[in-house]
């Protein structure tokens, strides 16, 4: 039996276009993601969803797409998903991913991106979740996590368990640095 890959949460915006820097992002991560040894999960539609899901399709990863009722009006899961996996509600979407992911990586992104950020943020921050790397991918990050420090309100030491990267590849690596060893045991 073949030893289980990682799996990697990838958040990111379902509006980009293919035209868009974004796009070439979430598709280069995906292919770094599989080049390094994980398996990808994505919320399954369009967007970096898609871009993401090719990339690591492309390398030869399991892509797993957790969909959602309200969303399927958007269409169908991209083509480049393995493995379906579908929820009723936003919540349950939320709790599979957040559950059955080894580390998570952040896009750019909207308000969505963001729910799905705060929420591993928080669960990781309060060991709700077994611990797991959270790394936002872009320059981007760095000033809204800036603008987020107080250390009266938002204390310094929640800021351990969020990391940025600059590049796909240093995401990869950041992503897969802890979840390696927990890979094959969760899921």
């Amino acid at each position: 039996m073949a030893e289980k890959r990682p799996l990697i949460a990838v958040f990111g915006s379902s509006t980009i276009t293919e035209s868009s820097p974004h796009h070439a992002l979430a598709h280069a991560l995906g292919r770094a993601l599989a080049r390094a040894g994980a398996d990808v999960m994505t919320g399954g539609y369009g967007g970096a969803m898609a871009a993401c899901s090719r990339g690591a399709h492309e390398e030869g990863a399991r892509v797993v797409g957790v969909t959602v009722e309200i969303f399927e009006q958007r269409g169908p899961v991209n083509r480049w998903v393995t493995e379906r996996v579908h929820t009723p509600d936003l919540f349950e979407r939320l709790r599979y991913i957040i559950h059955h992911a080894d580390g998570f990586v952040a896009l750019p992104g909207s308000i969505g991106t963001l729910t799905e950020v705060l929420l591993a943020w928080t669960l990781l921050s309060v060991q709700a979740r077994p611990e797991a790397p959270l790394v936002l991918l872009g320059s981007h990050w760095d000033e809204w996590l800036e603008a987020h420090r107080h250390p009266d309100i938002v204390l310094p030491h929640l800021f351990d368990h969020v990391q940025t990267a600059a590049t796909p590849e240093a995401a990869a690596r950041l992503a897969l640095s802890a979840s390696t060893a927990r890979g094959a045991g969760r899921r």
